[in-house]
C-alpha cells in the first residue's frame, strides 16, 4: 500500500480479479467465499431494495441477482412487474422508475401525464399531455 489517500491504494474489483480470487478461495477450501466471489464477478441486477418505496433516501440493500447483461434488471425487477412492486408503471425506460407514485395513481408525478396508449405499430405513444382524441378515449381520460 502506498500513500495515505484512498486513490493511492484502491484496486477496482474487476470481473477477472473476482474470478481469480474465487479460484484462490476454492484452492484453499474456502468454497462459500469462492462461490460468492464467482457470483459477484458477473453482471447483477443492482435494483435498490427499499422497505418503503415512498421513502426518499439511499437504499440499504440492492438486488444481487445475476443477469445476462450489465445494466439490465432481473425478471422480478423488470418494468413489467412495477405495479406488483408498488412502483411507477411508466414503460419509457429499461429499469424501474424510482420515484414514488402519486396517491391514487399508478405512476409518479413525472410520468402521470405520459400517454400509455399502444399504437397500431405496437409502440407506446409516450407523449406528455397527449392531445390525440382517440388516445384520450382509449386511455379512459377523456
Amino acid at each position: 500500500m502506498n500513500g495515505t489517500d484512498y486513490a493511492d491504494w484502491f484496486v477496482e474489483a474487476t470481473p477477472d480479479l473476482l474470478r481469480a480470487l474465487a479460484d484462490l478461495a476454492h484452492d484453499h477450501e474456502e468454497n462459500e467465499l469462492g462461490d460468492n466471489l464467482r457470483r459477484f464477478s458477473g453482471p447483477m441486477c443492482l435494483e435498490p431494495l427499499y422497505d418503503d418505496p415512498s421513502e426518499n433516501r439511499s437504499p440499504r440493500r440492492f438486488c444481487a441477482e445475476i443477469v445476462e447483461r450489465e445494466g439490465e434488471p432481473c425478471p422480478e425487477h423488470s418494468p413489467e412487474n412495477a405495479d406488483a412492486l408498488g412502483r411507477c408503471v411508466c414503460p419509457d425506460r429499461a429499469r424501474l422508475c424510482r420515484e414514488p407514485r402519486v396517491p391514487g395513481k399508478d405512476r409518479c408525478a413525472d410520468h402521470v401525464e405520459v400517454c400509455l396508449v399502444v399504437k397500431r405499430d405496437g409502440t407506446v405513444c409516450g407523449m406528455r399531455r397527449c392531445g390525440v382524441p382517440k388516445h384520450k378515449r382509449d386511455s379512459g381520460s377523456g
